[in-house]
């Protein structure tokens, strides 16, 4: 090559063609090697800049992947950080371990819960293992409805019992954690002995609210003092008994708490960044209490793909000292998992009648995305819709999007209400999934208010009059539920659903706006 004006240039092509004729045969085969040699020096520059781009693409994916299988176990972490370590004094959640947060009057405004259920008193904490077996006792409960489910950090309820499941009589249920080598006391039938496969555990109470009267509600707050949770050596040494709660002190858990954690726990899953989402998740797959699935070939090759980032059992995460590319394939993954999520929900539900039903299946264990959709939607809803199923409903009989400056009507034909064992509840929300304040305290309708003629039926149909402001008509105030004066939603409840309610096949009413 020659040099022209200080910079390499290439000779014109009749001196290139000169120069190669004049050659020896041993130099041309000289020259034709430097070709090769550049030519493949050329091609493993592209291959090295597609290969690049290949895993770059693959870290992204497997980032997308990890948000998937991992968002129920991250809110599971922060929710337990909430229930037994945040103990704020506006944190009415908070109960320690081993103990339940009671929800002692019926749900109104004032309760901080995303769709919540005002036809229900709940009572939910955290159980702790790490000591040994746990027992859990309950009181006879024949005029009500009642269930005691507990689930593990996957969202699986492996424990589901009360009234519908196994009868009204007082029980007492004892959860024995992996590795425990002692013997189960002689007091609990086999049928009462739950294999628990982690040091941790959720439990949740469920009574039903028929009338919401002052006596009813003292009723229903009796049973709950009632139900207790005892670590068996102290159960043992009670005399074979749980201690009242009202009788044990709050224990503070002392799990590791990440930063942010406290600020971004509280609508976690809108709040939390890629990296505040990855670090947690790190710490989840390094908590003794929270094991990975046995013999879980899926769970495995996900473990295995996250050791790109330094993420796994016996590694340390830490943000700071990733690449650069690493930091972006983790962000964009994050980002493309929440909306895959998010989408999915809505895409994926069963319609009933514009009603969307949500896949209560069950197999959390490799059904990572309906496990996703249940935690971002509902954490801690049933994964099987053997206690009660759910329906969303986000717009009216024509797609359009419910709105409180509207007027509508929801129409029961008497002679086909939804098919349940229980009892069915239909709340309102605003747009965001709370309650909002009304003049006469209603934020749901439900099959006990028909059954005691707080709803009032005429000529075979049950009209739901669904508005903002109180109807001048007084048979349709009745059946007025108030509208948020904005956006508003529905999330049905079905306890002990038929078939037609889970799969879809019944023909839930649409809400009609009134022109």
């Amino acid at each position: 090559m020659t040099q022209i004006n200080g910079f390499l240039g290439t000779p014109s092509a009749s001196t290139w063609v000169g120069a190669v004729l004049a050659r020896s045969n041993g130099a041309l085969r000289s020259t034709k090697r430097h070709a090769t040699q550049a030519l493949a020096a050329i091609a493993l520059v592209g291959m090295t800049a597609s290969a690049q781009a290949q895993t770059e693409q693959k870290l992204e994916a497997i980032a997308e992947q990890a948000y998937i299988y991992g968002l129920q176990q991250a809110i599971y972490y922060g929710q337990r950080w909430t229930y037994t370590q945040n103990d704020a004094k506006d944190n009415i959640v908070y109960a320690g371990l081993n103990q339940f947060a009671w929800v002692r009057k019926q749900i109104t405004p004032d309760y901080p819960v995303v769709t919540p259920n005002a036809t229900t008193l709940y009572g939910a904490g955290f159980l702790d293992l790490r000591a040994g077996p746990v027992v859990i006792e309950v009181p006879e409960i024949t005029d009500r409805y009642f269930s005691v489910q507990v689930m593990d950090q996957y969202g699986i309820f492996r424990m589901i019992v009360g009234s519908p499941f196994n009868g009204t009589k007082a029980r007492k249920y004892i959860l024995v954690p992996p590795g425990f080598t002692g013997n189960v006391p002689a007091d609990f039938p086999t049928t009462d002995i739950v294999q628990w496969p982690a040091l941790t555990a959720y439990g949740v109470v469920r009574m039903a609210v028929e009338t919401g009267s002052a006596a009813e509600i003292k009723t229903i707050n009796g049973y709950q003092d009632q139900v207790t949770i005892t670590p068996l050596a102290d159960w043992l040494a009670k005399g074979h008994k749980g201690i009242a709660q009202a009788d044990k002190k709050k224990v503070k858990g002392e799990f590791l708490i990440p930063d942010g954690l406290p600020e971004y726990q509280f609508g976690q899953v809108d709040k939390q960044t890629a990296e505040q989402y990855f670090t947690l998740l790190s710490i989840i797959l390094n908590d003794p209490t929270m094991p990975t699935l046995k013999d879980s070939i899926m769970e495995a090759d996900m473990l295995k793909q996250l050791e790109a980032f330094n993420i796994g059992k016996g590694l340390s995460f830490d943000w700071a000292k990733l690449t650069a590319e690493q930091k972006t394939a983790l962000e964009t993954g994050f980002k493309a998992g929440f909306d895959n999520v998010r989408k999915t929900l809505k895409t994926n539900m069963i319609n009933m009648n514009g009603w969307g039903v949500v896949r209560n299946d069950g197999g959390f264990e490799t059904r990572w995305m309906d496990r996703a959709i249940i935690a971002d939607a509902a954490w801690a809803a049933p994964d099987k819709n053997i206690s009660h199923g759910g329906a969303f409903l986000f717009t009216d009989s024509e797609g359009k999007p419910l709105d409180g400056k509207n007027n509508y009507t929801l129409t029961f034909e008497m002679n086909d209400l939804p098919p349940v064992t229980q009892f069915w509840s239909i709340p309102i929300y605003s747009a965001e999934g709370y309650f909002v304040a009304n003049e006469i305290n209603r934020y749901t309708i439900n099959s006990f208010m028909l059954k005691s003629g707080e709803l009032v039926a005429k000529d075979g149909k049950l009209v739901i009059y669904i508005q903002n402001e109180k109807p001048s008509d007084p048979d349709q105030a009745r059946n007025w539920l108030p509208a948020p004066a904005k956006g508003f939603r529905f999330t049905s409840r079905f306890y002990g659903p038929y078939a037609p309610l889970v799969d879809g096949t019944y023909n839930m009413p649409k809400v009609i706006k009134v022109e």
